[in-house]
């Protein structure tokens, strides 16, 4: 290999290394800024066009709806969110993720208001698969639903969800149960769904709960009967 290719191999290599440098200096200033709760700067930072340059608007985005969204700025949060929903130039599968956190993240916490958004925008991805399942946690948390017992463990049966997809429909099998005061059922699907979970999911604090509500309460009602039986 002669000198001049050698160079320019060097070259290359020290431009790809400036450029990976300067990627994640961008990117890691954006999340100190979040985690010092300096969402002004997360915020202005996301906007420079370096920024969006090196990291991408979806990147850009995510880190200053999550600033808007912490910050409790809810005019620029509406704003931004309502962009992002109908933003079609991300990728599907950073628009599924995008949607997925926020939908969930307002599930959880039962707004309908934006439950409703983020829905529409699920919709539009045309996806049945990962329309269906959003769709039915909506039903059981907004309309009380605790008739899709049935069709949702025909859906586990499929064998076509996996990971965080199928804990939302184990999560939301609880729940029905729940409605329905079959505390063991709710338990056991509980516990399964903590499974399909990844550990740092945004269910897992609340399915943790749950279980812990539950087992207390049936270990009482058992303590209870057990007692009414020996006093009897």
């Amino acid at each position: 290999m002669n000198p001049i290719t050698i160079a320019l191999f060097i070259m290359i290599a020290l431009i790809a290394l400036v450029y990976l440098g300067m990627k994640q200096f961008s990117l890691n200033n954006m999340k100190k800024a979040l985690n010092r709760q300096d969402y002004e700067t997360a915020v202005k930072i996301s906007d420079m066009k370096v920024s969006r340059r090196l990291l991408g608007e979806f990147v850009c985005d995510l880190h200053k709806i999550r600033a808007y969204y912490l910050a409790k700025d809810v005019e620029n949060f509406d704003e931004l969110l309502n962009k992002m929903i109908h933003n079609y130039n991300y990728g599907d599968e950073n628009k599924k993720e995008f949607l997925t956190t926020y939908y969930h993240t307002f599930l959880l916490k039962k707004n309908q208001k934006y439950a409703d958004l983020l829905l529409e925008g699920i919709r539009e991805t045309r996806d049945q698969r990962y329309i269906v399942y959003n769709e039915q946690a909506y039903e059981v948390v907004f309309h009380k639903r605790s008739d899709l017992l049935e069709i949702m463990d025909q859906q586990i049966d499929s064998k076509k969800y996996y990971g965080f997809p199928l804990g939302v429909i184990v999560y939301y099998m609880a729940i029905q149960y729940l409605y329905l005061n079959d505390k063991e059922h709710a338990l056991i699907y509980f516990k399964n769904a903590l499974v399909c979970f990844h550990p740092k999911s945004i269910y897992v604090p609340f399915v943790k709960d749950y279980i812990k509500q539950l087992e207390d309460e049936i270990s009482e009602e058992k303590a209870r009967i057990d007692e009414s039986m020996t006093t009897y």
